[in-house]
């Protein structure tokens, strides 16, 4: 019976992850929770999971990645990447596929592509670059790099951290790096000569505002005026009722002897004022004298960008504040200042309704404001800004001399086995928070708490499965359905399998759910896990069916525009590639039997 129920959660967290409707945390809250209330583990081990292996070193990895990034050291390859950009297309491309694997080997691979994102779109501007035929290349490389250290991704991590729970010797730090460098120069060699033929210059001609113009933005802007016997005269526009009701923005306000303002909730309106807003065309068509406003002036008429406002794209970053919120419920315009125009998610543009859509990671917003705080915004860490504006003070260099050596001597503390890769990463976030690179406040916010919760959520459930029998039950039925083809069949199952799941769920459920199973499969047949381990690892990084496998595909797809045929058209062969590999060349490193 308990069987059945570790089984039927099971199915309901899939279910929640594959709908895309519920946060991850809220999963793993929702997964502790079940495990618990029907007692299928010991409620000693019920929380486990958030003092794992697995969650101690993603929170550690995320801070180091951090304290690399306030350094500015980042910031440098991302300068060599726009003076490559000024030489041309294959020098940059080549650049893209060779260099973003080296701090992926370390920093996260959504943190990196954060970093890399906004300087490729202001280089596509600049140089009339196509960004379709350089974002899958560059997030492929990115997704890649993960496999050359034990630590480069969730995954490897999960993998790691489950080896030691069954008291197996984890893989050493650097063990999979020679089969991540062949892997490597593998997409390297795929994507460069032929991947990057599949995706034909969209956007030539540097046309790289993903609004196409804001044409359909503007058929939905209107301009109304304010008579002199209105009743909203003296009324703050947060106070006007038919504004809220029918989700009118005012995007500026006209009034005579001032300069067009870009006004915050707390504006009185005066009589003549005449204001331009966005919302349904319906809802102003119907207005009558009673809700304080005539219809004036040519909607099409009206100029977004001025002398005093600035228009740009910004993107939703995976770790920011405004994922799973509506503009209304952050109140938006007086938290940040801009205003939002439109949303562009997965190709399609969204004008209306704004409010009252929740934000999502990966969504591209056209926004509105003046240069002050358009630049504002950029310094914050909730919005990507894809424009030239102010740049925050550089980092010195001494300092990223120091985030650098500080990386570079935890990877060696732990590759040496002079400390534990835990406490060397601890002692490193001591030192940059001790030289002032990173703050406590900045250390905390690095950490994606949400992946920590459904680490330590989908933990306990993973120790159901086990417990109960049913990963024991699945790997016995895998071992009598191809393990007479010998263990290269195995693991060639194995992989698919993993590769399929990561399409649907997170490659950290992924993970969590399949890392027993390649222990459990090993143990029935006497194996050593490690190549199994290895090969649920690559699956879960290196298999981009769809942009659903990796958060930097999701990233990639707005500004590259992308849509899932491309990803099938480059995931199909460039998975083929990683399967054939692994399976031939993993054994050889991690022998099954030994």
């Amino acid at each position: 019976m308990q069987a059945v129920m570790a089984v039927g959660i099971l199915l309901v967290v899939i279910v929640l992850l594959v709908s895309g409707r519920v946060r991850i945390d809220l999963v793993g809250v929702v997964a502790l929770s079940l495990v618990g209330v029907f007692g299928l583990i010991p409620t000693g081990q019920l929380f486990s999971g958030f003092s794992s292996y697995a969650a101690i070193i993603l929170a550690e990895m995320f801070v180091l990645g951090e304290g690399l990034r306030r350094s500015g050291a980042t910031e440098i390859m991302a300068q060599w990447f726009e003076r490559l950009g000024r030489r041309g297309e294959a020098p940059l491309l080549t650049a893209l596929l060779t260099l973003p694997p080296i701090p992926s080997t370390f920093v996260s691979d959504v943190g990196l592509m954060s970093i890399l994102l906004p300087t490729m779109v202001r280089m596509g501007q600049r140089l009339k670059l196509s960004l379709h035929r350089l974002l899958m290349p560059l997030a492929f490389a990115i997704a890649l790099g993960g496999l050359l250290s034990m630590v480069g991704s969730a995954g490897n991590i999960i993998g790691n951290a489950a080896l030691a729970s069954k008291h197996y010797h984890p893989i050493p730090l650097f063990g999979i790096t020679p089969l991540g460098a062949i892997l490597v120069a593998a997409g390297f060699i795929f994507m460069r000569w032929w991947g990057v033929r599949l995706l034909p210059d969209q956007n030539s001609g540097g046309d790289a505002e993903f609004f196409s113009n804001y044409h359909e933005v503007k058929s939905y802007l209107s301009e109304l005026w304010v008579g002199d016997e209105s009743p909203v005269i003296g009324h703050v526009l947060q106070d006007v009722p038919y504004l809220r009701t029918h989700s009118l923005t005012v995007l500026r306000i006209i009034r005579e002897g001032h300069p067009p303002m870009v006004p915050g909730g707390r504006v009185k309106l005066q009589a003549g004022d005449r204001l331009v807003v966005q919302g349904d065309v319906s809802a102003i068509v119907d207005m009558t004298p009673e809700d304080g406003f005539e219809l004036t002036g040519d909607s099409t008429a009206v100029r977004l960008r001025s002398e005093h406002v600035r228009v740009v794209e910004a993107m939703v970053p995976q770790r920011s504040r405004l994922v799973n919120h509506s503009l209304r419920d952050i109140n938006f315009r007086v938290r940040y200042g801009p205003t939002v125009l439109a949303i562009l998610r997965q190709g399609v543009t969204r004008v209306r309704e704004l409010p009252r859509i929740p934000i999502q990671a990966g969504d591209i917003l056209l926004v509105m404001g003046t240069p002050e705080s358009i630049s504002r915004l950029q310094n914050s860490d909730d919005l990507l800004v894809f424009a030239d504006v102010e740049q925050a003070a550089p980092a010195l260099p001494h300092k990223s001399l120091i985030a650098v050596a500080v990386v570079v001597g935890v990877l060696l503390m732990a590759a040496f086995n002079f400390l534990a890769i835990q406490v060397a990463a601890a002692v490193g976030i001591g030192i940059l928070v001790g030289t002032g690179i990173l703050s406590l406040d900045h250390a905390y916010r690095a950490v994606d708490w949400r992946i920590i919760m459904l680490v330590g959520g989908v933990t306990p459930l993973s120790l159901a499965l086990t417990r109960t029998g049913v990963t024991a039950g699945l790997a016995h039925f895998l071992l009598h359905a191809v393990g007479s083809f010998g263990p290269y069949a195995v693991l060639a199952i194995f992989f698919g399998l993993a590769a399929l799941l990561t399409q649907v769920i997170s490659n950290v459920a992924a993970a969590l759910v399949l890392s027993p199973l390649a222990i459990s499969m090993a143990s029935a047949n006497h194996w050593s896990p490690d190549a199994l381990i290895i090969a649920m690892i690559v699956a879960l990084s290196a298999a981009p069916l769809t942009p659903l496998a990796n958060k930097v595909f999701i990233m990639a797809m707005g500004p590259g525009r992308y849509r899932y045929q491309d990803f099938l058209k480059i995931g199909i062969p460039l998975s083929a590639i990683m399967w054939v590999l692994t399976v031939l060349i993993a054994p050889v490193l991690f022998p099954l039997v030994r």
